[in-house]
């Protein structure tokens, strides 16, 4: 048996989500799995070149979150501590009966608390420095969603922030993965968090030439002949690991097992993710090897889909070096062209419906792709949910960011 087997085994017992088209489990699958976008006008002022983004309707931050923490907090945090709770009732967890040094909490984040800063310069101009808050000093840090999370559940133990453009997500519930295998934590909540649609940040990504400039809400297209870019979000997703002995004990509902992790760099520098995916082959191929996997047992490829044509050249490419004569029989998707790519929450989100379909049985489509280009020789669902034969299997997520990183995660549920 592969020495790296007999560690510790991690698997996920609750979720929690707050996408564009549905705050909750219930209401996020449910659309996700009948193809219903989130992805609407923005209501911006002024010359702002993104014009339609996936925004979180109907998010009422007193549903979730007391009056005096929302006034000393940014949305981004709000977003995250919604999909903690949701996340630790369906794991049906008491944190406060559990060994609070034993516990953690590993939440990414890309582009900090945006509109909380930007609220407070705007007073400090307008009105003076007296009329700052004085959580101004934290509330914009990518820090601030673990120490938030960490003061309101008494976590104790390991936590961390990773900071990785589009795949920070995943790299979370990696690390998390690791530090539950190496002994450090029995429980870790993790994933990731975004809320940036602030045309201050959308001027700077639209320079940056990766996303959609229209005011077309179908316009993600990934793997399609007419890809031009992807649609930006906002969200969270957060997903309780705990160790596999741990879980069964206290008699948890597992929704899979985490069973490889890896990532790799194509060192660009500030470039989208190239057409060469050799290094994205490589993150992908070890993640299986890690956990065992044989290539039969791929039920599901949860794709990055940058809908840019070199970066979507790019990941066919990697998926062709790893599963051969065998890419065109697995099933694959791209969820967030209905809710749009929230950075570092889109590799947690992405996770979440991963387990969704394998606990359901369906893989939801790709909305958009009307022109699937055959030159990258994928089985892409679209249009409607694609059945899966039996409710077990492997599913392999995947994220590529800006500057050449790669990152794989290899999920098992068995039936």
């Amino acid at each position: 048996m592969n020495k790296q087997r007999q560690q510790r085994r991690v698997v996920i017992s609750g979720l929690g989500v707050v996408a564009p088209n549905g705050i909750g489990q219930q209401a996020f699958w449910h659309a996700t799995s009948n193809g219903i976008s989130g992805i609407n006008a923005l209501c911006h002022e002024g010359e702002v070149p993104i014009r339609v983004a996936g925004t979180v309707r109907d998010f009422l931050v007193e549903d979730y979150v007391e009056r005096k923490l929302a006034l000393r907090t940014d949305r981004m945090t709000h977003f995250a501590l919604a999909a903690i709770d949701e996340a630790l009732r369906d794991a049906r967890l008491q944190l406060e009966q559990e060994d609070a040094e034993r516990v953690g909490a590993v939440i990414a984040n890309t582009m900090g608390g945006v509109e909380f800063v930007l609220r407070q310069i705007e007073s400090l101009y307008q009105r003076g420095p007296r009329f700052m808050s004085a959580y101004t000093a934290i509330a914009w840090l990518h820090v601030s969603n673990v120490g938030q999370t960490a003061i309101r559940h008494h976590i104790q133990g390991y936590c961390k922030t990773p900071v990785n453009d589009t795949v920070g997500g995943l790299d979370a519930l990696g690390m998390a993965y690791r530090a539950i295998r190496r002994g450090t934590a029995d429980i870790i909540i993790a994933g990731g968090c975004e809320a940036f649609l602030n045309p201050f940040i959308l001027l700077v990504l639209a320079q940056q030439g990766q996303c959609v400039t229209n005011n077309d809400p179908m316009g993600y297209r990934p793997f399609d002949r007419r890809a031009s870019g992807m649609i930006l979000a906002e969200g969270a997703g957060i997903c309780i690991l705990e160790e596999y002995e741990h879980a069964i004990a206290r008699g948890a509902t597992i929704y899979g097992e985490i069973v490889g992790y890896e990532q790799t760099n194509d060192a660009l520098g500030l470039q989208p993710p190239s057409q060469d995916g050799t290094r994205y082959a490589r993150a992908i191929e070890q993640a299986l090897l890690a956990g065992d996997v044989a290539m039969e047992e791929v039920a599901y490829l949860s794709l990055d889909g940058r809908a840019i044509p070199a970066s979507d050249r790019g990941e066919s490419e990697a998926l062709r070096q790893v599963f051969g004569e065998l890419l065109p029989q697995i099933p694959a998707s791209v969820p967030r062209s209905m809710f749009g790519h929230s950075y570092a929450a889109a590799g947690a989100i992405d996770t979440i419906t991963a387990l969704l379909a394998l606990k359901h049985g369906h893989i939801p489509p790709t909305l958009n792709c009307e022109e699937l280009d055959p030159q990258h020789g994928l089985r892409l669902v679209r249009d409607q949910a694609y059945q899966l034969p039996e409710r077990r299997g492997v599913a392999l997520v995947g994220g590529r960011g800006a500057g050449g990183a790669n990152v794989a995660l290899a999920l098992r549920k068995e039936s």
